[in-house]
C-alpha cells in the first residue's frame, strides 16, 4: 500500500504544487488500533488521529505533506504502519499538547538531547530537547510551503548563532527560549561530553531578554573514566537531587524517591522495547520499514521526542507486535532497494537525507548518537538516585575513545552495517575533534569502508553533502 498524491486541499491558499495523502482504504484497519495514551490520563482515538491527519494535517502544515524527497522531513509514504501515523499525530500538535501540559501546572524545562528524562518527569516537568523545541515553535505557523518551512528553519539557525556564538556547533533551541517562541521555565541540561555548545548555551540566556523568567541549572557531568569513580557516581546523583529540588522550587510539590523509582521503571520498559525492536528490525532477511521510520520508532524509546513518555510508551507496545509481523512475513519495504547497502551513522545530531540514500540504493540502519542512552538500562532495585547516575555515567557515547569504539563496533556488528558514516557538524568541537580517531579504530576492528563528513549547519551544503554520500553507497555497494 502505498500513500497517494493530489493537491493541497481547498482550506489552504497552495494549489500547485503535489502533496500526498492518506489513502481512504486504510482507514477502516487503522481506525481499529489502539488509542494513544496520554500522561494525563487522556486518549486519543485512532479515529480521532485519522481525522486529523486527513483534514486537519494538511491544511495547518502542507510543508510536511510536500512529496518531495529533497525534504528529510516529509511524511513517510509507508501509510500500513500505524505507528507512523501516530507519530505525525503527534509531532502536528505539538504546540496543542504543550501549551495543554504547562497550563496544567508542569514546568517546560530544556534539556540537551541524548540524555535520560527520567528526573525531569519525576518532577513533574516536561523535558524537551533542542529537536522538540524546534517543532513547538514550527508547529505555531500554519499554512508553509516546504520552501518558507525551510527559511523559517535557517533564520532560526542565525538567531542562534548571534545569540550565543557562530563558532560553535549551536541549536536554534536555545533562541526560541530567548524570543519566548516557546514559553520554557527552565534551561537544566546535563553537561554532557557528546556536545560542546551546552555550557555556550545555557550561559547564553543571563544576558537574553528573557534572563529573568527562564531558571538556568547545569547537571554538572563528571568526566574522565566516570562510571568507574564511586565519588563521580554520588556527585552526579547529588547533582540529580539538586536538579528535581530546583523543579520542584517552580510547581511547590515534593519529588520522592518513590516518584523517580516508577519514572525509572517507565522509561525501563521503553528502552527495553526499543532494543527488542531493533534486534528484530536488524534479525530481517530485508529491513522492515524506510530508514526514516526505524529512527522515528528507535527515538521513542528515548520517552522524549513527543514531551510526553506514556504517548510515546503506548505508541511504542503497539509498535512492535507490527513489527514481529512484518520480519516474519520477509516484509518487503516501500522505496528500499533489493541488497540496499546499508549503512551506520555516527556523530551528534547529524543525519543524511534517508529518502535520498535510498534512491541511491542504500539504508541507515543504525546510529550511536541517541541510541547510547537508549540502550542503557538503570537498575531498579537500588536507591534511585544513585541507580540513576550510575547509568548516566555510563552512556558509551560519554567514554573514553576505546570504549566508545568497542560498544560501537557491536551495534555495527549487530546492524550488519556494510560502511560507516562520521558525520559532525560545522563548529561541533568534540565530535570534530574525535572523528578521525574512532573512524580509524571502527576500520582496524572491522575492516568496514568508512567516511567523515563535515557538514553545515546553515542547510547551504545540502546537495553537497548528498553527493558525498551517494558516492560512498556506490563504493559500499561493489
Amino acid at each position: 500500500m502505498t500513500a497517494v498524491t493530489k493537491n493541497i486541499p481547498s482550506g489552504s491558499n497552495l494549489n500547485a504544487a503535489q502533496y500526498f495523502r492518506y489513502p481512504e482504504e486504510i482507514r477502516d484497519d487503522f481506525v481499529k488500533t489502539d488509542d494513544i495514551e496520554f500522561r494525563d490520563g487522556s486518549r486519543v482515538s485512532a479515529a480521532e488521529v485519522w481525522d486529523y491527519l486527513t483534514k486537519v494535517g494538511p491544511v495547518k502544515f502542507p510543508n510536511l505533506y510536500d512529496n518531495s524527497n529533497l525534504f528529510t522531513g516529509r511524511l513517510s509514504h509507508d501509510v500500513t504502519l500505524p505507528f507512523t501515523l501516530k507519530h505525525n499525530y503527534l509531532l502536528m500538535t505539538m504546540h496543542e499538547r504543550m501549551t495543554k501540559a504547562r497550563a496544567q501546572g508542569h514546568p517546560i524545562v530544556f534539556v540537551q538531547g541524548g540524555q535520560s528524562v527520567d528526573p525531569y518527569y519525576a518532577a513533574g516537568a516536561v523535558a524537551l530537547r533542542p529537536a522538540s523545541t524546534g517543532i513547538w515553535a514550527r508547529r505555531q505557523k500554519e499554512g508553509l510551503t516546504r520552501t518558507e518551512d525551510e527559511l523559517e528553519g535557517q533564520r532560526d539557525k542565525q538567531k542562534a548563532y548571534n545569540a550565543i556564538s557562530f563558532e560553535v556547533c549551536n541549536s536554534a533551541g536555545y533562541e526560541h527560549i530567548q524570543e519566548g517562541n516557546v514559553p520554557a521555565d527552565m534551561v537544566a541540561p546535563y553537561t554532557a561530553l557528546r556536545c560542546s555548545d551546552v555550557s555556550y548555551g545555557t550561559e547564553a540566556h543571563r544576558h537574553g531578554p528573557r534572563k529573568d523568567q527562564v531558571k538556568l541549572l547545569l547537571v554538572d557531568y563528571p568526566l574522565d573514566h566516570q562510571k568507574d569513580k564511586e565519588w563521580a557516581i554520588d556527585y552526579f546523583a547529588s547533582s540529580l537531587r539538586r536538579l528535581t529540588r530546583a523543579i520542584d522550587e517552580h510547581t511547590g510539590r515534593t519529588t520522592t524517591e518513590e516518584d523517580l523509582a516508577r519514572e525509572i521503571k517507565l522509561h525501563n520498559e521503553g528502552r527495553r522495547l526499543a532494543v527488542e525492536i531493533a534486534d528484530l528490525w536488524w534479525s530481517a532477511e530485508n529491513p522492515p520499514t524506510n530508514g526514516k521510520d526505524r529512527r522515528d520508532l528507535f527515538q521513542l524509546g528515548g520517552m522524549e521526542v513527543h514531551g510526553d513518555p506514556v504517548a510515546s510508551l503506548s505508541i511504542l507496545r503497539e509498535a512492535k507486535t507490527h513489527i514481529e509481523k512484518r520480519v516474519a512475513e520477509h516484509h518487503k519495504t516501500q522505496g528500499v532497494q533489493d541488497k540496499a547497502a546499508r549503512l551506520f551513522v555516527c556523530g551528534s545530531c547529524v543525519f543524511p537525507n534517508d529518502f535520498r540514500c535510498e534512491e541511491a540504493g542504500g539504508i541507515i540502519v543504525g546510529n550511536d548518537n541517541h541510541w547510547s542512552d537508549i540502550t542503557t538500562i538503570v537498575e531498579e532495585s537500588g536507591e534511585p538516585y544513585y541507580e540513576l547516575a550510575k547509568a548516566v555515567l555510563s552512556y558509551p557515547y560519554e567514554q573514553p575513545l576505546k570504549d566508545r569504539a568497542a560498544w560501537t563496533v557491536e551495534q555495527i556488528r549487530k546492524s550488519r552495517t556494510d560502511g560507516v558514516l562520521f558525520l559532525y557538524k560545522w563548529g561541533c568541537n568534540t565530535q570534530s575533534a574525535i572523528a578521525r580517531l574512532l573512524v580509524d579504530e571502527i576500520k582496524a576492528r572491522t575492516g568496514k569502508h568508512t567516511i567523515i563528513i563535515e557538514d553545515d549547519m546553515t542547510r547551504t551544503q545540502t546537495e553537497q553533502l548528498q553527493n558525498r554520500v551517494n558516492a560512498f553507497i556506490e563504493m559500499v555497494s561493489y
